[in-house]
């Protein structure tokens, strides 16, 4: 009875470890090169949403909008299935929202900096992705405390 605890043991311990390996090996996050993207760097001119102040409250968000022609090259993982996040760095001013709607290539969605939103996932089945997006920022301009030109952001994949 002993050996057949102990044989069970090391067959649950052997099965552990090799999902384990699985595990830690299935997904690295890889940068995606997005240089052929327009603009890159996109520049943002902020105006306020409102000057009028609603119910006597003054509203101090600012706005801006770029549109942004994207151009993922994939082709390191042609034939491969992953998941293509947009990440944005933190970045000053870090209490800012940017969101983006596409023509429908890549998801439309809305990020925070510091984070990073899935905006494809699949089989890659061409070498590039591209897609026209519509990015819009919003941001307190009571924690502006530098003149913001310029929303650094980039692309990750995770491969499965």
């Amino acid at each position: 009875m002993r050996a057949h605890a102990r044989q069970a043991f090391v067959g649950s311990l052997v099965a552990a470890q090799l999902l384990w390996a699985s595990v830690a090996g299935a997904a690295s996050t890889q940068l995606v090169d997005d240089s052929g993207s327009l603009p890159y760097d996109a520049p943002l001119t902020l105006t306020w949403r409102s000057i009028t102040p609603h119910h006597g409250v003054p509203d101090n968000t600012l706005v801006g909008s770029a549109p942004l022609r994207v151009r993922l090259n994939v082709s390191p993982w042609l034939r491969h299935s992953g998941r293509i996040y947009l990440v944005l760095p933190v970045q000053v001013p870090g209490d800012l929202i940017a969101s983006w709607t596409t023509q429908g290539h890549l998801l439309p969605g809305s990020l925070r900096p510091g984070g990073r939103t899935l905006v494809w996932s699949g089989r890659l089945t061409t070498p590039f992705i591209e897609d026209q997006l519509q990015l819009s920022v919003a941001v307190d301009a009571a924690r502006v405390q530098q003149l913001i030109t310029r929303l650094n952001f980039h692309f990750e994949i995770d491969e499965d």
